[in-house]
């Protein structure tokens, strides 16, 4: 049955959480929680519906998707409906001829995950050391992959590279912007996006030493045009604020239209919150999307973001909302994760 009259634009899919990485920023805590990766049998099955929604857009993450058995026939899946699909990647997983193959033909879109100008930055963000220079490998073979497939005349993937801002690596932005430029030429697109506090990222001590304040995210959006202005061959330098990631704005829809699937087809109520309104596997995606529209509209939720004025407040925000609508295994983590990170346990 399609359900196409939804208006959902966007799916974000976290097929799995299972991580080589450790990022001190990551939104899934990935590699820290339960990987929940499905097999190829409900990877097509979600992929099914995804098909039947009408959105028009797929973005696979994770964890580390290429660690997922099946993820490419899923991307096929959703490629051969007409579905743009973006696959995003740490770099970790080593992209051989029979890798790179598999993601020419499966997705529209690869984008690269890096931290840093340098190793020191990258791995000690990213907690896993040799992680800056596997990822610099992966993009340099996709880069070559896509020069050759060019230069045969072949449609080729969209090439991207994400980079999330903390205020360690702050600093580095135009050296990454150089270092980009000078070991690739046909990267599309480098995008700076502020760390979003969800996760670890909204814990107090993340929030205190690395969450950028209203002032550091003014002077990050300012940088933006001499960013751009560095850029060659083609290249587009863009930074976003993350903003579309609050539950909502009065200002914007933006976000709304944007469905967030984990591993096992769990429906967030919205983008990288631990709410969960049902399965995908186990129930019709009107009656979960039904369900998570009323939570977006419930008093708890529209008091809790009207107090957001700044990204510290988004982190106090966000940390209110998972404790009270987080599952109980969530309920654990986040406990765990405070009692490492913050030994009062006071907000």
């Amino acid at each position: 049955m399609s359900t196409s009259g939804l208006g959902i634009e966007k799916f974000v899919w976290d097929l799995t959480y299972a991580c080589p990485l450790r990022c001190t920023h990551c939104y899934s805590e990935s590699g820290r929680r339960a990987a929940r990766t499905p097999t190829p049998e409900q990877l097509l099955a979600i992929a099914d519906v995804i098909v039947r929604s009408g959105a028009q857009r797929v973005s696979m993450s994770g964890g580390e998707p290429l660690l997922v058995r099946g993820w490419s026939a899923a991307a096929r899946r959703l490629r051969d409906a007409g579905i743009q699909v973006a696959l995003f990647t740490s770099g970790w997983v080593t992209l051989d001829d029979a890798l790179l193959d598999e993601l020419h033909a499966s997705v529209h879109t690869v984008c690269v995950s890096l931290d840093g100008p340098d190793a020191a930055t990258h791995d000690r963000i990213r907690a896993r050391e040799g992680s800056f220079a596997r990822a610099l490998d992966a993009l340099e073979a996709l880069d070559a992959r896509k020069r050759a497939l060019v230069a045969a005349g072949q449609p080729a993937f969209a090439l991207g590279v994400e980079y999330t801002v903390v205020r360690s690596n702050l600093d580095g932005l135009e050296r990454f912007v150089d270092l980009i430029a000078a070991r690739t030429t046909s990267v599309d697109t480098l995008r700076f996006g502020m760390a979003i506090p969800e996760g670890p990222a909204a814990d107090e001590a993340f929030v205190a030493s690395e969450l950028l304040d209203e002032q550091h995210e003014r002077a990050l959006l300012a940088r933006a045009p001499a960013l751009a202005a560095r850029a060659t061959n083609g290249m587009k330098v863009s930074v976003t604020d993350m903003r579309y990631y609050v539950p909502y704005s009065p200002t914007s829809g933006a976000g709304r239209a944007i469905a967030h699937l984990e591993p096992d087809g769990q429906l967030r109520a919205f983008g990288v919150y631990e709410a969960k309104v049902g399965s995908l596997l186990d129930e019709p995606l009107d009656v979960l999307w039904a369900r998570a529209l009323a939570w977006r509209e419930q008093p708890f939720v529209v008091d809790t973001v009207a107090t957001i004025r700044d990204a510290h407040d988004w982190a106090r925000a966000a940390r209110a909302l998972d404790r009270r609508y987080g599952s109980p295994d969530d309920l654990v983590r986040i406990a765990r994760r405070q009692r490492t990170t913050d030994p009062t346990g006071v907000e």
